[in-house]
C-alpha cells in the first residue's frame, strides 16, 4: 500500500511540477515578445526621428551652399558681358504663400531687392521639399527686421552681405538668421524641427549648431 501510495504521490507531483512549468514558460514568452514589441517600437520611432533630422538637415546645408554659390558669382568676373558688375542676391520669405522656395536674383533695377517687374529672377525658383518651409527670419544684433521676407546681395570685388527688407531699405544688423522648419513647427526645437542658417554682414555663410 505504502509504495503504491508514494508512486501516486510522486507522479502527483511530477504532473503538477509539468504543469508550473508549462504555466511559467508561457508568461515568459509573453514577457518577452512585450519587450521585443517595445524595443521595436523605440527603435523605429528613433529611426524616423533620426532620418527627419538628417533630411533638414541637408535641406537647410542645400540653401546654404546656394547662397555661397550666389556669392561667388557676384565677386567672380565670369558671365555675360558686362554682367560681371551687377548685384546677385537671394530673395527669402517666410509668409505662408512663399515660404516653400527661394529665389536666385541679378538686380537689373539697382534698388538691391527682388522684383518680379522687370524679371530678375536669375535660374529657376529653388523649391524646398514639401515637408520643410522656410521659418522665422531674424536681425540679429540689431534693428528689427519688421518683415516678412528679405533680399541678401553680393556685390563684386567683396565678399560683403547686405541685408534688405524692401528696395533700397536697408537692415542696420550685423547678421541675419533664417530657419528653415518643418512645416508647422518652426521655432519648437532645433535639431529635429528647425536648423538655422546665419549669413553676416562680411559674408560669412554658416549652418548653426543646436544648443545643447
Amino acid at each position: 500500500m505504502s509504495w503504491h501510495f508514494l508512486a501516486s504521490t510522486n507522479e502527483r507531483a511530477a504532473r503538477e511540477a509539468r504543469g508550473n512549468q508549462a504555466g511559467f514558460g508561457l508568461i515568459e514568452l509573453m514577457v518577452a515578445i512585450t519587450v521585443m514589441v517595445l524595443v521595436a517600437s523605440v527603435v523605429v520611432v528613433r529611426h524616423s526621428t533620426f532620418n527627419s533630422a538628417l533630411l533638414l538637415r541637408s535641406q537647410a546645408f542645400d540653401i546654404a551652399l546656394g547662397i555661397r554659390e550666389v556669392q561667388l558669382s557676384a565677386v567672380s568676373a565670369s558671365g555675360d558681358t558686362g554682367d560681371f558688375r551687377q548685384v546677385y542676391g537671394l530673395y527669402f520669405d517666410s509668409s505662408t504663400n512663399n515660404n516653400g522656395y527661394y529665389i536666385f536674383f541679378r538686380d537689373l533695377n539697382e534698388d538691391e531687392f527682388y522684383t518680379s517687374s522687370p524679371n530678375e529672377q536669375f535660374g529657376p525658383i529653388s523649391e524646398l521639399d514639401q515637408r520643410f518651409e522656410i521659418g522665422a527670419i531674424r536681425a540679429v544684433g540689431g534693428e528689427s527686421l519688421s518683415s516678412d521676407d528679405v533680399s541678401v546681395v553680393f556685390e563684386r570685388p567683396n565678399f560683403d552681405a547686405r541685408f534688405f527688407r524692401a528696395p533700397g531699405d536697408q537692415i542696420d544688423a550685423p547678421s541675419i538668421e533664417i530657419d528653415v522648419a518643418r512645416r508647422g513647427m518652426s521655432g519648437t526645437e532645433c535639431g529635429s524641427h528647425y536648423r538655422t542658417i546665419e549669413i553676416t554682414r562680411t559674408g560669412q555663410i554658416a549652418l548653426l549648431d543646436c544648443p545643447e
